[in-house]
């Protein structure tokens, strides 16, 4: 199998967590993609220049001229069999590139995350749809990161044949469970330490911990980990030169990792950086990775995908109001007791829960054999 793929974003973890992936499971691989911040070069890799953010015309504009150079990377590679599109910009570059084409590519189109306009009544937010239901007309195979996703978006807005493949944002390349201490150990100091990491783009999550790092800061540490989002950077700046924060920066996935979570008591599970429903439906990445190192979640009612994963396996709290009082009041009550008998349920629980390859070696191992 020769696998072509198309991100928006290269330089970040779900990326290289899929190139990994990929490259350890086909014959050959080829990258087609654009970068938000920095290029990061892979072998056989395209690089379409720096993604379009915001304005949703341009985008569309900088994906038209960008055509061309998809169709020349195509002709070049005629035993491209398997094409692979994250982001919905991407998906419909390789539609619009191959519309009038002979060759037929099985095509597989991922989902991480709906975005805000998609959701919306506007003109703007229909056409988008009306786009989205083009890719999906074309698509072989739907993946998402969240089951929410079909649930409450693409059955609700769409009529698609797409084979429906569940793509969890599982920490890779796999870790193995025996490398990981999983004690009753808890904080050095009498501090709660509550970790916020990967791309720091909630406002909400960011004010909640300065309230309560302010609030209690003799009880409580925040531990960041990450890239602030440019619309989320002044709360950060305003937690992060808190006395009892510690900003660790932008770190190298997933090789880092270990280093951070032993850091951490508790991992700050919530999201509300989307108005829209988005922020109800998405599984985000620090929930594997804090699962892989035993660290008990925290979350709220809000938050329904992420709510419905904690208490499948018991491994954390889930409070009802995201406020500061509830805050104020489930940490004045914590205790190490409390503590200890949340982590424990992880003991016993299989690495594979959090980390592995399985959901892409079956998506592809079935793209196979449609081939053969």
């Amino acid at each position: 199998m020769h696998l072509l793929t198309l991100f928006f974003v290269i330089d970040g973890s779900h990326t290289k967590k899929r190139i990994i992936a990929f490259k350890n499971n086909v014959d050959k691989l080829t990258i087609v993609s654009y970068y938000r911040n920095k290029n990061v070069e892979y072998e056989n890799h395209h690089n379409l220049g720096r993604s379009p953010q915001k304005h949703y015309i341009r985008r569309f504009i900088k994906l038209i001229f960008a055509i061309p150079r998809l169709l020349k990377i195509l002709s070049n590679n005629p035993e491209i069999d398997v094409v692979y599109a994250w982001n919905f910009d991407v998906a419909l570059l390789f539609i619009l590139s191959t519309l009038f084409s002979k060759r037929h590519y099985k095509f597989f189109y991922e989902v991480a995350d709906i975005k805000p306009i998609l959701l919306s009544k506007s003109i703007a937010g229909k056409i988008l749809r009306k786009l989205e239901q083009f890719i999906l007309n074309n698509t072989d195979y739907l993946c998402v990161t969240s089951e929410d996703f079909i649930n409450n978006y693409f059955d609700k807005y769409y009529k698609y044949r797409a084979n429906i493949h569940i793509l969890e944002n599982k920490v890779f390349p796999k870790i193995d469970n025996t490398l990981i201490t999983k004690s009753y150990k808890t904080s050095d100091s009498s501090k709660w330490k509550i970790g916020y990491t990967g791309l720091l783009r909630c406002n909400t999550s960011l004010q909640l911990l300065f309230e309560l790092a302010t609030r209690l800061p003799g009880n409580i540490e925040i531990i960041l980990a990450g890239r602030p989002e440019e619309h989320a950077k002044d709360t950060f700046k305003k937690l992060a030169n808190l006395e009892n924060t510690n900003y660790i920066g932008e770190y190298e996935y997933p090789d880092d990792l270990p280093n951070i979570y032993s850091k951490i008591d508790i991992i700050w599970s919530a999201d509300f950086s989307d108005s829209t429903d988005n922020s109800k439906w998405l599984l985000p990445n620090r929930i594997y990775e804090a699962g892989l190192f035993a660290i008990p979640q925290l979350c709220f009612s809000a938050n329904e995908a992420i709510c419905k994963y904690m208490k499948s396996l018991n491994i954390g709290w889930i409070l009802e109001e995201a406020n500061i009082e509830s805050l104020l009041k489930f940490f004045s009550a914590l205790t190490s007791k409390q503590y200890q008998q949340t982590k424990s349920k992880y003991y016993g629980l299989p690495s594979d829960q959090f980390s592995g390859d399985e959901q892409i070696k079956s998506l592809l191992n079935n793209i196979e054999d449609e081939l053969q």
